[in-house]
């Protein structure tokens, strides 16, 4: 990412960011427990209609982690994670909650991302099928492209592109495919 790209994506964080899933609702209890966390802002995730209905196609489901919460948003779906660190000059923030996608028989949970704005790149604690992978950088920050869905646009890295086509046997994502849209809303 060049330095100019990454000021003007930086900037944008600042103002106002990062991840995802398929929900048409939630519960207030959830609503309220990701407020409460939400010690030094929000970041509202807007996944991308094209994931939604990819997602819908495969028969797979995504609800929000504990300290999340999700809701209908511009024809899509958006996820709300709390930001509960901000360091480096604004340039690293820390989450709570995350998003949890399944079938029948198989799920993958990202949760407490991170989001590092000088590599332009989110990481997540990683569980697939209930075994912890790890953290894992599943995101690249680009420039948006769509601003009323969010100030950036989040790509699947290969590993997370991988990892959904693996876990639940479908050739559905490529690196570089858009997730979502972000913004992140600071105190």
């Amino acid at each position: 990412m060049n330095h100019l790209n990454a000021r003007r994506i930086s900037r944008a964080f600042a103002v106002t960011l990062a991840t995802a899933g398929l929900v048409a609702g939630t519960m207030p209890a959830t609503q309220a427990a990701a407020q409460e966390r939400a010690r030094e802002g929000t970041t509202r995730v807007a996944v991308a209609p094209k994931v939604v209905k990819k997602l819908d196609r495969l028969g797979l489901q995504a609800a929000p982690t504990k300290h999340s919460s999700a809701a209908p948003f511009q024809g899509t779906v958006a996820f709300r994670f709390p930001v509960t660190s901000v360091s480096d000059s604004g340039q690293f923030i820390k989450h709570a909650g995350g998003v949890r996608i399944s079938s029948p028989h198989d799920a993958i949970a990202l949760k407490r991302f991170n989001v590092k704005l000088r590599q332009g790149k989110v990481g997540a604690a990683v569980k697939v099928n209930g075994d912890r992978v790890g953290r894992v950088e599943v995101f690249t920050i680009r420039p948006s492209g769509r601003p009323a869905l969010g100030d950036v646009r989040l790509t699947l890295t290969r590993a997370a592109a991988g990892a959904v086509n693996s876990t639940f046997g479908a050739p559905a994502f490529d690196a570089g495919d858009t997730f979502g849209y972000a913004t992140v809303t600071l105190r």
